[in-house]
């Protein structure tokens, strides 16, 4: 609509100034010529700006340059005021009209225009504008245009398709997040709702410890969007950056600090996936923080190892400790914490297991990495 509307305008001009050059030189029959045709073409700007039909309105426009340079080679001197060459119509074609369309316009407008040309070389052969040079001139840079033509509209196609397929995509992906945003408050509400179950049977901790936990479980979730925000890849998150992060954020909020090793070199996570298992690992880390009690110096209180292999991930939870853990009670425990691991590990189509070796209690979690 923009390009057709310059064009027309553009148009109008030329021609009023071509019209108001040749008054000035004496030339009333190109005058008059220049001029209707500048007055048509304003008064089908007109009619476009209300119908917007793009190809009626490119078509009437191209016929009416065609037909200002026909009428340009009939005079001895009107093609010294020649606004548009015929040639140029091609680029019209291709631009405004589909492929094939366009093509068989530039065959008709080919046809004719060697046609008219052989037609006064035989008839006016005093006229320089129809000598053999410059109508094989004209015909073999019309053949270049074309060519160039067919090319532009190729490229602006393929162009198009790319574009309209990333709009597509960023279509899907503005849904997907609105679709994953859905996702995290509904589990926020779980969280809280649980929460709130606990608080009435009296068995919730303190209010500063619920306000703790539920922060640093929200912050868990937004950090993986984070995460994957600044990556180049939208479909997954690199998990040894996040854990990282994720590991130091709890040690921050706690006010503590033990020394954790993390190992998860080359594994990146479906977003989705990566929010479960933040979640596992908040949980994991945070009661490692309120319950552990330290360890031979250097040796780290808390390894997390991931794996994968074959398409499966295995997360390993290792704290390390001195106190006897109750296994039982452990696996089969209420709490909010225990619970949502649990669930997470379910939602990942994962297996979850709990053992000690060694004074070392291990969190043993199997799932697919996709």
């Amino acid at each position: 609509m923009i390009m057709l509307t310059g064009l027309f305008v553009a148009t109008i001009v030329l021609f009023a100034i071509f019209a108001v050059v040749a008054l000035y030189v004496g030339y009333a029959d190109i005058f008059y010529t220049k001029l209707s045709l500048a007055v048509i073409m304003a008064l089908l700007l007109t009619l476009y700006r209300y119908s917007y039909n793009t190809p009626l309105f490119a078509l009437l426009f191209l016929i009416l340059i065609e037909f200002e340079s026909v009428s340009a080679m009939f005079g001895g001197h009107f093609y010294d005021f020649v606004t548009i060459y015929p040639f140029f119509s091609i680029f019209g074609f291709f631009f405004f009209f589909t492929l094939r369309t366009a093509l068989w316009l530039t065959l008709g407008h080919y046809v004719f225009w060697i046609a008219f040309a052989l037609y006064n070389y035989n008839e006016n052969a005093d006229n320089p504008v129809f000598h053999l040079v410059p109508l094989m001139n004209m015909v073999s840079t019309t053949l270049v245009v074309i060519l160039i033509a067919f090319l532009y509209h190729i490229s602006t196609e393929v162009t198009y398709k790319r574009l309209e397929h990333a709009n597509k995509q960023k279509e899907l992906l503005i849904k997907e997040i609105h679709h994953r945003i859905k996702n995290n408050l509904n589990k926020i509400a779980s969280m809280l709702g649980l929460q709130i179950l606990r608080l009435r049977r009296g068995r919730a901790d303190s209010i500063e410890e619920i306000l703790t936990k539920n922060k640093l479980r929200i912050q868990t979730m937004a950090m993986v969007h984070e995460a994957l925000y600044k990556a180049a890849d939208l479909e997954s998150v690199e998990a040894a950056g996040y854990i990282e992060n994720l590991i130091d954020l709890i040690q921050k909020s706690y006010g503590r600090t033990i020394s954790t090793k993390i190992r998860a070199d080359g594994i990146s996570l479906p977003l989705e996936t990566m929010l479960k298992l933040g979640m596992i690992l908040n949980e994991l880390y945070t009661n490692t923080l309120k319950h552990a009690h330290g360890v031979q110096s250097g040796q780290p209180e808390v390894e997390i190892t991931l794996v994968e292999k074959e398409g499966r991930c295995q997360l390993f939870y290792r704290q390390v400790g001195q106190e006897k853990v109750d296994l039982r009670s452990l696996k089969k425990g209420s709490g909010l914490g225990m619970t949502l691991v649990r669930l997470s590990a379910e939602e990942m189509d994962g297996s979850l297991e709990v053992r000690t070796e060694d004074h070392v209690l291990l969190f043993d979690i199997t799932f697919k990495c996709a």
